[in-house]
């Protein structure tokens, strides 16, 4: 997808979406600080979490730290509450509108990542969680550039994106659903990646290395859309052979989140 107006269409349509979901975001959180078990978000977002966990440990404390498409302002009220200095970007309003009253201190203001309101080397380390796997290619290559450029030298890039070949089918199933619907966009874009492409556009833009895990490797999301009350008796049970598989290599290009730590 070359055409700016395509592009310029993908992303907002992305903002939009976003807009209208915040209240769904907000009851997905409540839900997970229940149980990361509630649901098919709260189970993988955890996934995600315990990554995001282990890499915030490596940083000093008041670290400066951005989250890049932060939504409801979840990742920035943690990281503050660890002691390090968070900031928030978010293009939709509704969802920045929670952020900032979630978090009156910190800073949370609108912005894409394809354009980082900020100077360079301004943040030790970037979340970009969810985000970019919602623009297409060309706008993925310029985000990570942006992303680089405002990280310090040695600075850390957290990010996740949609493994083409997870198991959960999803590839599958959005490209069905776009041949059905060729002449529409109401939904908005997914950008399929694997490690090694991905890998390749972190070093193209000029990262040094890049660390790639998956998580979800079995189907669980789709069991989630099936049965949510099924779901969450199964999960646990599951749980344990899901994280282990996971910590073996050939699985990561077939696991439902590609989770990727790149250093500057």
């Amino acid at each position: 997808m070359s055409d700016e107006r395509e592009q310029l269409a993908v992303r907002t349509l992305a903002i939009e979406h976003h807009h209208a979901e915040a209240k769904r975001f907000v009851n997905w959180y409540e839900a997970m600080a229940e149980s990361r078990f509630a649901n098919a978000f709260s189970y993988g977002r955890h996934k995600i979490d315990v990554l995001l966990d282990e890499a915030l440990k490596e940083q000093q404390a008041g670290a400066r730290i951005l989250d890049v498409g932060c939504g409801t302002g979840e990742y920035v009220r943690r990281a503050n509450e660890l002691g390090f200095t968070a900031s928030g970007l978010e293009p939709a309003d509704a969802m920045r509108a929670v952020a900032i009253n979630k978090n009156p201190e910190a800073s949370i203001i609108s912005g894409v990542a394809t354009e980082l309101p900020y100077p360079d080397q301004s943040f030790d380390f970037v979340i970009c969680i969810e985000v970019l796997r919602y623009l297409d290619r060309s706008d993925v290559r310029q985000a990570l550039g942006e992303l680089r450029r405002v990280l310090t030298p040695g600075g850390t890039l957290f990010l996740t994106m949609v493994n083409r070949y997870a198991l959960d089918g999803f590839f599958l199933h959005y490209s069905l659903q776009r041949m059905l619907k060729s002449q529409s966009i109401e939904r908005p874009h997914c950008e399929f990646v694997t490690p090694i492409e991905l890998d390749r556009e972190l070093r193209a833009v000029g990262f040094s290395s890049a660390e790639h895990r998956g998580v979800l490797f079995g189907p669980m999301r789709t069991l989630y859309k099936i049965s949510t009350r099924m779901a969450r008796r199964v999960a646990p049970i599951l749980e344990p052979i899901d994280d282990a598989i996971c910590t073996i290599p050939w699985s990561t290009p077939l696991a439902g989140h590609l989770v990727t730590i790149a250093k500057r």
